[in-house]
């Protein structure tokens, strides 16, 4: 296989690949030990080795870095490193986007869209040929018995992190630190390369394991190729933002592109749906922000809530974390079983909100429970403080040694959404997960 003895070549230290002097390829060829990028061709070589996985044994990633120690979990190791395959990347125009990190509130990956092929010779072919396969291709999901959807991978780029103690300078993650993901099927947070969908490693671990159609063979070089997904020059990811604000008895509904330039001119919900439309296709990435206006009373920001909820997957739009100071869309989407206090987690407080002659006040309530001899039940101990003004929720809820984790706020379905966001400022600060009951 003529590129992968290339590529092979450049390994170990040659000079030429592909006809080219180092020298001479600098302007449009990019070449670092194990890959070969084409800035004109748009495309990526790079060789790999497989590794020894057996039928049932679960896949993780299509390709991980020789120093990752995942190659058990692994269909190939790189003799290219993450750094080199993201430069290579950008190198023949494709953006970096960045990758999911819950604690963010960032749930979908974000950037260029990426097509993994691997090439490799047929050991089961008589006549020695080369199959070309989408990396898709070589994964099937246990669950429904196919294999995975061709929909490429998202360029999201490793994080630089700082290394060293005390901290000297700073690392790319991906080839620095475990598990060496170049391109994960779970959503991996230092991986170079990630699936354009939700996908929690708890969600998705051993149900994806090696096509039985396609093994590959073990420990047996091959190439892949990583190109641009789209070959055209349209663009392909929107950043949108949403505004809701009260209209009389109406909801107005703005959607603005990244200019700020308003798409929809019917602000009904049905228009700005029809806008919103052109831009969740199925070759479309929609990142949309919501932000509801200040007046909005939260029994309209609840079934807004629910909107986004619906639309929240691979074939509608991808719900961006709330600008700052915003509590993200789904604390007004609350289990109803936490009304009851036996039905909830522990290091839970409570915030009852209420208005009265015009003036907003609350209560924090500390919840600890106790569990005596042979009760079936917890026995509930309450410490409530008074929050009369949203400054005072900060300092109440330091008076623990460990402050609660998650803060259940009870407040009128007329109260502004402004005025809520005044009292849970603190709350978010500390990164506390909310809980919005509209009463």
């Amino acid at each position: 296989m003529k590129l992968i003895t290339h590529i092979t070549a450049g390994v170990t230290g040659l000079t030429l690949f592909m006809g080219f002097s180092l020298c001479e390829a600098q302007s449009n060829f990019f070449v670092r030990p194990g890959l070969i990028a084409d800035r004109t061709g748009q495309i990526v070589r790079i060789a790999a080795t497989t590794t020894a996985l057996k039928a049932t044994d679960p896949v993780e990633f299509p390709l991980v870095t020789r120093e990752s120690g995942k190659d058990y979990e692994a269909l190939a190791v790189s003799q290219a490193s993450a750094l080199d395959i993201h430069e290579s990347l950008r190198f023949i125009g494709l953006e970096p986007g960045r990758g999911v990190d819950p604690s963010q509130l960032r749930f979908w990956p974000k950037g260029d869209r990426v097509k993994m092929v691997f090439h490799s010779a047929d050991t089961q072919s008589p006549t020695g040929s080369i199959f070309h396969l989408p990396f898709e291709h070589l994964i099937q999901d246990t669950r429904s018995g196919k294999t995975l959807p061709e929909t490429g991978l998202v360029f999201t780029g490793s994080e630089w992190v700082s290394a060293g103690d005390p901290p000297t300078g700073r690392v790319y993650a991906a080839d620095a630190y475990g598990p060496g993901s170049i391109a994960s099927i779970y959503n991996e947070g230092y991986s170079v390369l990630d699936v354009p969908r939700t996908a929690p490693k708890q969600e998705v671990y051993t149900f994806q394991i090696p096509n039985p159609d396609h093994v590959l063979p073990t420990n047996h070089l091959v190439e892949i190729t990583l190109e641009p997904f789209y070959r055209d020059t349209l663009p392909h990811r929107f950043d949108l933002s949403l505004l809701v604000a009260p209209d009389g008895t109406n909801l107005a509904y703005t959607l603005l592109d990244s200019q700020e330039h308003a798409l929809n001119t019917n602000r009904s919900r049905n228009g700005m749906l029809a806008a919103l439309s052109r831009y969740s296709t199925t070759d479309r990435d929609a990142f949309v922000t919501l932000t509801p206006d200040e007046a909005l009373p939260l029994h309209d920001v609840q079934p807004l809530a629910h909107l986004l909820d619906s639309l929240d997957n691979e074939r509608g739009i991808r719900v961006e974390p709330p600008p700052p100071g915003h509590p993200y869309f789904r604390a007004f989407l609350p289990n109803e079983k936490f009304r009851k206090r036996e039905d909830r987690f522990d290091k839970v407080a409570e915030l009852h909100l209420g208005t009265r002659e015009g003036v907003t006040t609350g209560e924090l309530i500390l919840v600890e429970s106790e569990w005596k001899g042979d009760d079936s039940a917890p026995v509930f101990h309450e410490t409530r403080i008074p929050i009369p003004a949203p400054a005072a929720l900060e300092p109440a809820l330091k008076t623990r040694k460990e402050a609660p984790s998650v803060l259940l706020i009870f407040a009128p379905a007329k109260l502004r959404y402004g005025t809520l966001r005044d009292f849970v400022a603190p709350a978010l600060r500390q990164k506390m997960i909310l809980y919005v009951f509209a009463e």
